[in-house]
């Protein structure tokens, strides 16, 4: 086996290994766009590890002027929307020989803009921003500039959120997941229908209300403004809602929450307060976030999952594919659980 000097494996050994041009082990083994057949792909992954070559991440930045990573720019790592986008894109991310840089901007702005500022000197071939408040960076701002310097420079920026022009978005399907949970509980035979609505400068929380509200009208229900409680996107603000609800003493058969931990904190404010749950009210929420404040009850809520791994991995894929324009997007699925029981 030839050798680099200082005893490494080269290029041309692991081509040599696999049976294939040195340019194919190359496209495998540097990140190109181009395809290359998996039967040729898995060899020459094999012979890589068979003769022990690792690519040089740092002389392909040299070559090429930018490092074959893709950076993600999340809000707060811990928030399970922000954690689940992650998963996605590293998984994608992996698949296709990249590396995923994962940064937080722990709900700063400021420093949202900062990093992309610095991503701009460290060249990633790609950028991922993920974003969930109506403070999206607009045609014009600071932050657009960043990105579309970006773009020039380096590769192509996707974000995950409200759309933005110029720069390709990804939106979650919320009006459709709020439109399919209205027809969903239609269908159990609910007709008396209240909302708590978490955190209304959140796109994503209005258009869960309006697709909810589209659905239920589609099947005879109106949803006047008085049936719909502001609620701050907390436990604690799904238990203030829950209170302004009872102290107004109304008769609804179900309450839904455009978040699930309000709903878990209505649940809990409705049961301290004397109502069995679902016999006396039902509750539904939205996210499917796994997570209970009563133990291992979190399948028995009512709720829509967001597809938003597959938003995350559809992301690093258009990121990754300058030819990408129109990105298919799986639909919000509903759960049925034990809190909202068929009263048909």
């Amino acid at each position: 086996m030839s050798n680099e000097p200082n005893g490494n494996p080269r290029l041309a050994d692991v081509a040599r290994a696999a049976g294939v041009s040195q340019s194919t082990a190359s496209r495998v083994l540097n990140g190109s766009v181009r395809q290359v057949a998996d039967e040729y792909r898995e060899r020459v992954l094999a012979a890589a590890e068979q003769v022990g070559y690792t690519t040089n991440l740092a002389a392909q930045a040299m070559a090429r002027g930018r490092y074959p990573a893709v950076a993600l720019v999340v809000g707060d790592i811990r928030d399970q929307f922000f954690a689940r986008i992650a998963f996605g894109a590293m998984r994608e991310a992996s698949q296709r020989g990249y590396i995923l840089n994962l940064l937080s901007t722990e709900g700063d702005e400021s420093r949202e803009r900062d990093l992309v500022q610095d991503l701009r000197r460290q060249r990633p071939q790609a950028l991922v921003l993920a974003r969930k408040r109506d403070t999206t960076a607009k045609a014009g701002s600071r932050l657009m500039e960043q990105l579309l310097g970006f773009q020039r420079e380096s590769g192509r920026v996707v974000i995950v959120g409200e759309a933005s022009e110029p720069v390709l978005a990804i939106r979650p399907p919320d009006f459709n997941g709020g439109k399919a949970l209205a027809g969903a509980l239609l269908g159990l035979g609910y007709r008396r229908f209240v909302v708590f609505l978490a955190d209304e400068a959140v796109p994503s929380e209005r258009d869960r209300l309006d697709g909810f509200r589209v659905g239920l009208s589609a099947g005879g229900v109106a949803l006047p403004d008085s049936h719909v409680y502001q609620a701050v996107h907390s436990v604690a603000g799904g238990i203030e809602a829950a209170t302004a609800y009872l102290a107004d003493r109304p008769d609804a058969e179900i309450i839904v929450s455009t978040e699930d931990v309000v709903a878990w904190g209505a649940i809990h404010r409705l049961r301290e307060s004397g109502l069995v749950v679902p016999d006396d009210v039902a509750v539904a929420g939205y996210g499917h976030r796994l997570f209970s404040p009563f133990g291992d009850e979190a399948d028995w809520l009512t709720t829509v999952r967001s597809p938003l791994e597959e938003m995350g991995a559809a992301a690093v894929s258009a990121a990754l594919d300058p030819l990408a324009s129109d990105i298919p997007m799986p639909s919000a699925e509903i759960h049925l659980g034990g809190s909202t029981p068929d009263r048909t």
